[in-house]
Parts: structure tokens; sequence; C-alpha cells
């Protein structure tokens, strides 16, 4: 037998040793790119969110055969059934490219439905709710979705104990697709019963409910029953149970319980405001439980004093009545009082917000106040006015919407028969539009308003009329700063026009995110509001992402005849500008 010399590796160690270098070539250094090639129905941007390995980190050919079965099992759940992904591993440059080869073959559509099971409801009516049709590409996103809209028009038709399933048959390129429903019996409510609650009335809880005896189940309805027992800010937990009594019953005991909450607080605030500088103290007491019946009582004081000597100081209180006369009515009154002092200017203010409203639909409130405003040391000092306003509010979030529309059309009715000093008629309307485009979020606001005399009143005081400029409509320019008629260090008038647009960048580190904005407006005579007259300003800000909502610093520059050394304007904020 013929010896290897003893400087040579044995064979078994040799092969060992190439296979662990080849490893460490291949699979333990980081990565330089990620391609895919063959997929033509979905991008390389999408597909890249699917698989684990990442550019510039390590990878192992166990994560590799994992992204693999990842990428197949997408695209089956995608219909595509014969779907197959092998990877490869180059070297660039020095650097490793993996490259996923897709072999995606036919998508599957969707042939047969076929629903089994429902007496209650015909088949052309249940199917009319799926969301999708023959013909469709398959997907198992669809079927789930089908299956929950079925289970979910059962339950808000009575059917609490309702089961629907689904299964599908592969063909060809064509999936049969079938439901099976077991509806169990139509349920009424017998009885609503409260569990938990020390300090709230139970009648407060079974009004804000709205869940009677005897009628037939839904289950939406006990879901928002649950939203407006939490919409109280009485409970930190609020669930709903349904139960029989016994197996043969055609009604359901429904259960609400509830862990309070503490239902009085003091709030104290300290902030900064620019411009002008001024700081702000503020203190606030509020009580959401007033004689354990779910009335609110908040009474607050705020003072912001500048530099100057000058200062605000403003005390107001707030009622509110739910449910009045036990009916959807919200009763609200609101006496308040205001000082300012600027320069050698006074102003003092007192008055009282009085009405009622009423949520028709969840996104819909209608409204009527009466405002009864006096300001002292005018000649014109009272006003006496009846206001009706509309809003419609489908915005997905209040603090950071990313979709949704808002719009606040109202018509404001002073003197006349509701005496004062002022007779007018005032119409505004306010909307706002907010659009997720990927990170970024779109989001823009439109506001006009008039005002116009009549009666006993030709000219208006300027503390009724509109103004603009600031952090909140006209970024770059001073508070007050446009308007035909000048009073009380500002500017006044009874037509204006706003515009806003802002580019809401994602949060980075989820708490910091930057914007984008452009703001016109312009406030005019009746007769010369033109849009060659617009007013415009522009800039960038920082919002900081807190629990309460984002806090904003904003930096503004007016864009039309800037005066000399205007480097923009810095504002602090709480909230976005709208």
């Amino acid at each position: 037998m013929k010896h290897l010399p003893s400087s040579f590796p044995r064979p078994p160690f040799f092969f060992f040793l190439l296979s662990f270098t080849f490893c460490l070539l291949a699979f333990g250094s980081e990565v330089g790119a990620i391609k895919f090639k063959g997929n033509r129905s979905f991008s390389s941007r999408h597909l890249s969110q699917i698989v684990q390995v990442k550019p510039k980190q390590p990878i192992s050919d166990v994560a590799l055969e994992e992204d693999v079965r990842a990428l197949e099992n997408f695209y089956r759940s995608q219909g595509f059934f014969n779907a197959r992904v092998e990877k490869g591993v180059g070297i660039v440059s020095n650097k490793k490219v993996i490259t996923f080869h897709i072999m995606e073959g036919e998508r599957a559509r969707i042939g047969a439905i076929t629903i089994q099971g429902n007496r209650a409801f015909p088949t052309s009516r249940l199917t009319s709710l799926l969301p999708f049709v023959k013909g469709n590409y398959f997907t198992f996103a669809l079927l789930e979705a089908g299956t929950g809209r079925l289970r979910q028009f059962y339950l808000n038709s009575g059917y609490p104990f309702v089961q629907v399933s689904d299964t599908f048959e592969l063909n060809n390129s064509w999936v049969a697709v079938q439901f099976f429903i077991e509806e169990g019996p139509e349920c009424y409510i017998k009885d609503v019963q409260i569990r938990g609650n020390r300090a709230v009335a139970s009648g407060t809880i079974w009004r804000t409910a709205e869940v009677q005896k005897g009628e037939r189940f839904s289950r939406a309805k006990l879901e928002e029953a649950q939203r407006r027992l939490y919409a109280t800010k009485l409970f930190s937990r609020v669930v709903f149970y349904v139960y029989r009594t016994d197996s043969i019953s055609d009604s359901v005991t429904v259960r609400f319980d509830v862990i309070e909450q503490e239902q009085r607080g003091v709030a104290l605030g300290l902030g900064l405001q620019t411009p002008p500088s001024r700081a702000l103290f503020e203190v606030e007491w509020e009580h959401n439980n007033v004689l354990n019946r779910g009335q609110w009582l908040v009474a607050g004081s705020s003072f912001s004093p500048d530099l100057r000597g000058n200062y605000r100081v403003n005390f107001d209180i707030t009622y509110r009545i739910p449910y009045l006369f036990w009916t959807r009515v919200d009763f609200q009154t609101h006496p308040f009082f205001y000082y300012e002092r600027l320069d050698s200017s006074r102003q003092r203010e007192y008055g009282v917000e009085t009405g009622m409203s009423r949520d028709l639909f969840p996104q819909l409130r209608l409204s009527l106040f009466n405002r009864l405003r006096l300001v002292a040391d005018t000649s014109q000092g009272i006003t006496n006015s009846l206001a009706l306003s509309m809003v419609y509010d489908s915005r997905d979030n209040f603090f950071e919407p990313q979709r949704g529309f808002y719009i606040q059309p109202g018509l404001e009715v002073a003197g006349g028969i509701f005496l004062g000093h002022n007779d007018f008629v005032r119409t505004v309307i306010d909307t706002r539009w907010y659009q997720a485009l990927g990170p970024v979020v779109f989001a823009a606001r439109g506001l006009a308003g008039r005002i116009e005399p009549y009666g006993r009143t030709s000219s208006l005081p300027y503390y009724e009329e509109f103004s603009l400029g600031g952090r909140n409509n006209l970024r770059g320019y001073p508070d007050r700063a446009l308007g035909p008629d000048s009073a009380f260090s500002g500017r006044y008038g009874p037509v204006i026009v706003n515009s806003s647009f802002e580019l809401r960048g994602p949060y980075f580190f989820r708490w910091v995110g930057l914007v984008g904005f452009l703001d016109l407006g312009q406030v005019a005579g009746k007769e010369d509001i033109f849009l060659r007259k617009l007013e415009a300003g522009a800039g960038v800000g920082i919002r900081v992402h807190t629990p309460l909502g984002p806090l904003r610093l904003d930096w503004g520059k007016r864009l039309k005849t800037p005066p000399p050394n205007d480097w923009g304007k810095l504002y602090l904020g709480v909230l976005h500008a709208f």
C-alpha cells in the first residue's frame, strides 16, 4: 500500500477544509446586493420585505432556504400554486450577490362559489357580501375576508352563535370556493346586566350603552356601546359577554363588565410661545362624573405674560350633560372671562356659550348654540347670536391622521330678534383632507368665511371680524397681520380665505419627524378679495411624538414682499397646525 507523504493532509480533512472555506466565502460574509429575477406580478421592492436576508448583513444557508420557502408560500397565498423559487449566490466586485430566481407559473382564478347551510338569508344576498366575484384572482386573504364578512353579517343580524368555515378545491387554473354556515338560533336580548361599577350609576351606563331589552341581537351595536362607554372617560376597561341561560332559548343576556378609573383630577401646564415670545401658565380641574351621572365639569385658568409687560388672562368653566332628558342630545354651557393688556390698550370680554349637539351618525354631528358676548368699554359691546354648525369627520386618528376627510360648515345669525348691539350674518366653511402616500402623509386645509352686517349695523366691530397670520394659519407672518381694518394692534376684515398644505414625513426613531408646508391666505373687504392678492408663507418644521400628541417647531418665511432683514419666524406649539 502506498502512503501519502506525512506533510500532505489526509483526504477527509482536506475535503473538510475545502468545504469549510467555501462556506466562509459563500455564507460567512456580508451581502452586497439582493436581486429577484422572473418576478412579473410583484415588484422587487415588495419581495425584499418578505425575505430575511438584507444588504450589509451576514447570511447563512439555513436563512436562504427559509427565504426560499417564504417566497414560495407568499406566491401560493396569492394564487400561484405552482410557483417555484431557487436561490443563487455569486460574487461581484468582491461582494456577495444573492439572486432569487422565481418561476411564477399561472395564477389561479376563482371559479364556482358555493354557500351551504344558510336558511335565514338567500344565497344571492350572501354572495353579494363577498369581496370577490367569479373570475377574480384567488388569494387566501380574499377567502379569509369573505368568511369574516359572512360571519359579521350574521352577528349583526341576530345570530350571535353563528359559525362560518371555508374550503377550496383547485382544478387546473380555477379554484372552486365553498362556505359552510351553521347559523344557530336568531336571538333577542332578554336582559342587560352591569357589573363592576361603584361610583357610576348603573342607569348612566345603560343610558350610554343604548342596548334595550327585547331588541334583536347585533354585535355591531354592542361594539358601538363599548366605544361610547370608553368615550365617557369613566372606565379603564369595558368588555361585554353574551350568553344563553339554556341551550334551546332564543334569547340572550348581555353583560357589561367595567373597571372604573379616577374621575377627578388637576392638570398643570407650563409652556413657551413664540412669536411673540411669551410664557404660558395653565391650571385645570376636571370632574367627569358629577352627581354620579356622567356629567362633566371643567374649570380652567391661564396666564400668558410677555417680556414687555403685556399679558393675557383667561378663566372659563364648561358644564356638560350627555343624554339630556335620556335622549342622545348633548347639552353644554361655557361661561368665560378674557382680559388682555397690549401696550396702552386693554380688552375685557365676558360671555357664555350654551347649546346642544347630537351625533346623527358616528361621523356626523349637528350643533345649535347661543353665543352671548360682551366686550367691555365699546359702544357695540354686546353680541347675541344663534349658530348652527355641522361636522363630518372621517379621519382615522385625531392626533396623527393618515387618511380621511373633515368638513365643518357653519351659519351664525346675530342681532335682529336676538337683540344685542350687532346685527350680522356669518358663514364659514372649514375643510381638511389627509392621504398617506407611502411613508409620507399629504395634508390640506381650506377655510373661507364672510360676515355681512344688516339692520341697525352698518359697520362691524373689529372683534367680530376675521384675522389671519401666525402659527396656525399663515406662518411667516405676525399674528393678526392681514386685513383692511386696523384696531387693537392688529388688522381685521369681513372676508377670509386661507389654505395650507403639508407633507408630513414618518417619525425617525419613533419620536421625531419632519414637515414641509405652504400657507396661503388673505383677509379683505367685501369687494377686494382676488387670488392675486393672496399672501403666501412657506417653511419646514420638526414634530416630536408624545402620548398627548405631537409637539411642533416650525420655521416660516413670508414669500411676498418680505420686509428688510426678514429671516422668517419660529413657532412653538402643540399638535399639528390642522
